[in-house]
């Protein structure tokens, strides 16, 4: 919740329940104990096609499940349509399983959120094409949805959450993404009953979808220390979530990384997102709406376009607001004595850019294909209309000539 002021009315309210926490090398051997602690009998896989054919991902998850395989839907897309999400609630239905098991990225985390929020409901068609009138996909006030259980292979942080994002399309064949309506689902019942993050499973992504996933990751620390809604507990995290992925994210890019530093970024991930998604509130910011206005005509992944955008949407805050710079400089370890607050600033956007650097990111927006300045008054125009833009620092209310201005220095 916001923060007070002064004397007797400073005061905060945390309200969050995470699912369980294993992370190591081999974690995926657990998933059969997983789902036995919860008297779960068995549990549909769901995720993407290229992840579903990976032998070094689907082997080892395959066995931990063991007798509790009921089968695998490899149909998630990084567009997350509802059409997907509603084929794989049919599929929970007719093979009557009870729980689902997310591998990969962020995308089939979420068409899992989908799936299990429909299962809620008699009727799932029904139940989807209301979601379609709505714009949000709902969750049963009497029953409760299909538990998760979240295996991901990215760090892009959409695992530890309550809520989802979907493209609100029944039959998106032939239709321009942009054409169609975003959507979301959200609920507290909907946060994975178990987060299980093997480290072996991080080894193969491939190396421009991890480096780019953790960019997005990163920034989600990043954003939650200046949210108008940070509480003592995030601003604790996400500080040491920052000082882990600064020292860990340099070894993704490596051919061979390094095991102490893949599992500090993959700890720091954890800490990132942790309580970022809670029931009523969600902490990430302005960077993350930038992201959003690059989604659909543009074959550019978010973490990408938060490599480029970062230090100019900071650059950009810190010109007009504090943004919390003194705490961001403290968790970079760039909190210069004597350093003035211009000094701090400039500081933490240097060591924003130097994470891109490491992760091996683009650094100008006219590197990524099918872009021109021409596009800026549009994207501009959605940035705006983002709904995260509600949730900038205090003080903070960009127009769309401001939003021009970042992209334009971002060229």
């Amino acid at each position: 919740m916001t923060p007070g002021g002064g004397g007797s009315e400073r005061r905060f309210v945390f309200d969050y329940d995470p699912g369980e926490l294993r992370c190591r090398r081999g974690a995926v051997a657990d998933l059969g104990e997983v789902l036995a602690d919860r008297e779960r009998g068995d549990a549909l896989v769901v995720t993407g096609s290229n992840v579903g054919a990976n032998r070094d991902v689907m082997a080892p998850v395959e066995a931990g499940l063991g007798d509790r395989l009921a089968g695998v839907f490899d149909e998630t897309t990084p567009e997350k349509y509802l059409r997907t999400g509603l084929d794989a609630a049919e599929r929970v239905r007719e093979d009557d399983v009870d729980a689902l098991v997310a591998v990969g990225s962020g995308s089939s985390l979420d068409v899992a959120k989908v799936a299990s929020a429909l299962s809620t409901h008699d009727d799932l068609r029904a139940a989807a094409e209301r979601s379609v009138e709505s714009g949000a996909v709902a969750v049963a006030e009497d029953r409760d949805p299909t538990p998760i259980v979240a295996v991901p292979t990215t760090l892009a942080g959409a695992d530890l959450s309550v809520i989802a994002g979907v493209s609100l399309s029944l039959d998106p064949a032939g239709v321009p993404d942009r054409e169609i309506p975003n959507g979301s689902v959200g609920d507290r019942r909907l946060m994975p009953t178990a987060l299980v993050y093997d480290l072996a499973l991080f080894e193969t992504t491939p190396k421009g979808v991890l480096c780019a996933s953790a960019m997005n990751g990163f920034d989600k620390a990043v954003e939650c220390l200046y949210s108008p809604y940070r509480t003592p507990v995030t601003d604790g995290t996400a500080t040491r979530a920052l000082s882990l992925m600064r020292s860990g994210f340099e070894t993704l890019p490596d051919a061979e990384m390094d095991e102490d530093d893949l599992y500090d970024a993959v700890a720091g991930v954890v800490l990132a997102q942790y309580g970022i998604s809670t029931p009523d509130v969600y902490r990430a910011s302005v960077i993350h709406a930038f992201g959003h206005g690059f989604s659909h005509d543009y074959d550019a992944h978010q973490g990408t376009v938060h490599g480029i955008l970062a230090p100019h949407v900071l650059r950009y805050v810190f010109g007009e607001v504090d943004g919390r710079r003194e705490l961001l400089a403290e968790a970079f370890g760039v909190d210069d004595d004597g350093a003035t607050d211009d000094d701090l600033a400039e500081n933490v956007i240097d060591a924003v850019a130097a994470v891109s650097d490491d992760l091996g990111l683009p650094d100008r927006l006219r590197d990524l294909d099918g872009l021109s300045r021409e596009d800026f008054p549009a994207i501009a125009a959605e940035i705006r209309d983002d709904g995260l833009m509600a949730s900038a620092p205090e003080g903070l209310d960009p127009t769309t000539d401001d939003i021009e201005g970042v992209l334009d220095d971002a060229w």
